[in-house]
């Protein structure tokens, strides 16, 4: 079963391709899988404004979706004819930027006379680890991103309990804001991870009394700080001990919450677990296990798109096959004990 993915949902557009096999995994019992093909195209350009311009992002998508697709296809070496299904996301996200993708998606599969089966952007993070790790169910999902900070038990597909979110500001808006404070580009977190390396973290943080995830007083602290500076401001450490703090924040919380579930790996993913500092700290903890994707797996891509629409038909989670559905910008991801409202991109 060949399944074509498509993410659109904010500034990358994508276009992933996944075999479905039949042989069937030790751990999780999913099928094995083979990525016959996976484009990303960034949308660089929204660099110079300090964060993605959601009118010029969907007019990116619809100047460069079929090129994607065209790419996508070539690298597979496969017939377009050969798709079996088409995935595609279509919540949550930019509202233009999902009308791009699902526009195209609904074209693409009735010219192709495939059935369509759309997914939640968020849920394909959660799922993604999936992809090259063969994780026993269950597990815990961190998602940590521009649009998400979020931490799942996953039961299994579709059997999600939320566990943790951020109050305020995502993780990867946070590095973002302040690397855009300090006059960097977008987005913000590889500026502050690479200026940040080798350098001492001496800087003193207030603490975060909540118990949930949240960010806004370290963005202030942040922000504030280089105003009361007198002398030369020491940006590189100042950098280290901003992104030590919020990262072993959400480590801290990360571990506390699910020594209470039983659960003893974290699988990890979003453009924030690209982290250098984040990996390394984790590399050798021993009683909890942190399992980081690939970065092509980090950032939105169409083969989790894919991917979670191939689990979807497998598992038999798709309650029909029709172009009956809507994009929805703040869509909503059902966990047990309610519906986890998440929005962003």
């Amino acid at each position: 079963m060949i399944v074509l993915g498509i993410e659109t949902t904010c500034d990358e557009t994508s276009v992933g391709i996944i075999n479905f096999l039949q042989q069937k995994r030790k751990n999780s019992n999913l099928p094995e899988i083979q990525e016959l093909a996976l484009v990303v195209l960034s949308q660089d350009f929204h660099s110079i404004y300090g964060g993605v311009v959601p009118e010029l992002a969907s007019r990116a998508h619809l100047e460069n979706i079929s090129q994607v697709l065209k790419s996508a296809i070539e690298r597979a070496k496969i017939e377009i004819s050969d798709i079996d299904f088409v995935s595609v996301a279509n919540e949550p996200g930019l509202p233009g930027s999902l009308i791009v993708g699902v526009s195209f998606a609904k074209g693409l599969s009735q010219a192709l006379n495939k059935k369509i089966v759309p997914v939640n952007h968020v849920e394909a993070h959660i799922i993604s680890p999936l992809i090259e790790n063969d994780l026993k169910f269950p597990f815990a999902s961190l998602i940590v991103s521009g649009g998400h900070t979020s931490l799942y038990l996953v039961e299994g597909v579709g059997d999600y309990k939320l566990l943790l979110k951020t109050r305020d500001d995502s993780v990867g808006e946070v590095f973002d804001k302040v690397a855009k404070f300090f006059r960097f580009g977008y987005p913000g977190g590889p500026i502050i991870d690479s200026i940040s390396k080798d350098a001492e973290s001496f800087f003193l943080f207030p603490e975060i009394q909540v118990e949930d995830f949240s960010f806004s007083g370290i963005k202030t602290f942040s922000v504030r700080t280089p105003l009361n500076w007198f002398g030369p401001f020491p940006l590189p450490e100042f950098f280290s001990s901003f992104q030590k703090k919020v990262i072993d924040d959400i480590i801290g919380k990360t571990i506390r919450v699910i020594k209470n579930v039983g659960v003893d790996v974290v699988a990890v993913s979003g453009g924030v677990a690209r982290n250098s500092y984040f990996r390394q700290r984790v590399k050798d903890f021993s009683e909890i296990k942190f399992i980081f994707p690939s970065p092509k797996y980090c950032i939105d891509n169409g083969s989790m798109i894919a991917f979670l629409g191939g689990l979807k038909i497998l598992f038999g989670k798709v309650d029909k096959f029709d172009f009956d559905f809507d994009i929805r910008p703040t869509g909503v991801l059902k966990s047990k004990g309610g519906i986890d409202w998440e929005s962003g991109a």
